[in-house]
């Protein structure tokens, strides 16, 4: 099972969870953003923390762009501990400690953000993480300024081409972006965004997870009360 963007939706979090034991669904790889921009931060963590110590070799969890102390002090997560100097310096270090990116199933690479050119992923690395967390996909060709800063980049359908034949891979999952339906296809198919919470603030969007059945990757969208 693959799950976008939480963003402090514990509800969403939960229906999602719910969904794992109904589809029988014994691996869940998150895409990050867990924290900021929603009410029940601290619960999500605690929650996929848990997850992760129970079932180590079957919950995995990738950092998001908002998995940074300065994201968190401007964007909401901050506020909910209370301010709290000491508890946010303790969490930053479990961020620093979540892996970039992953493959999955040998064909499938997995980032919150998005790629950095055609590079090898044996060369990604956490001390260079900040494109992985920050790029978007683009229709412009090459690497592109991003509408999100100078800093961050968009990458075209031609990088996108470039790195899975670099590496031997199908496709790319992202999150990062909120999505009105909770999931977007790019590049005929070749990469994949998700947005796993509904209403992100109160944009009214639906969201949604994928997961992977007989080698298919398939996709259930959901709302603010999901069915």
């Amino acid at each position: 099972m693959l799950v976008g963007d939480i963003h402090g939706d514990l509800d969403a979090l939960d229906f999602i969870i719910r969904m794992r034991e109904e589809l029988s669904c014994k691996h869940m790889l998150f895409l990050g953003d867990y924290v900021d921009r929603g009410m029940q931060g601290t619960e999500v963590l605690i929650k996929l923390f848990r997850l992760k110590l129970e079932e180590p070799q079957n919950i995995f969890l990738l950092r998001g762009n908002h998995e940074t102390a300065d994201m968190n002090i401007y964007y909401g997560f901050f506020e909910e501990i209370g301010f709290d100097q000491g508890f946010l310096l303790n969490i930053s270090r479990t961020y620093d400690r979540l892996p970039v990116a992953t493959v999955l199933s040998g064909h499938t690479f997995c980032v919150h953000g998005g790629i950095n050119g055609t590079e090898s992923v044996d060369t990604i690395t956490k001390e260079d993480a900040f494109p992985y967390l920050w790029n978007d996909p683009s229709r412009l060709p090459g690497l592109s300024i991003s509408s999100r800063g100078s800093t961050v980049k968009g990458f075209g359908p031609d990088i996108v081409d470039g790195f899975l034949e670099t590496n031997g891979l199908k496709r790319i999952v992202r999150g990062h972006t909120a999505l009105k339906t909770g999931y977007e296809w790019w590049f005929n198919g070749k990469l994949l965004s998700l947005f796993s919470c509904p209403d992100y603030v109160g944009l009214g969007n639906n969201a949604a997870f994928a997961f992977i059945e007989k080698g298919k990757l398939r996709i259930i969208n959901f709302g603010n009360q999901p069915q």
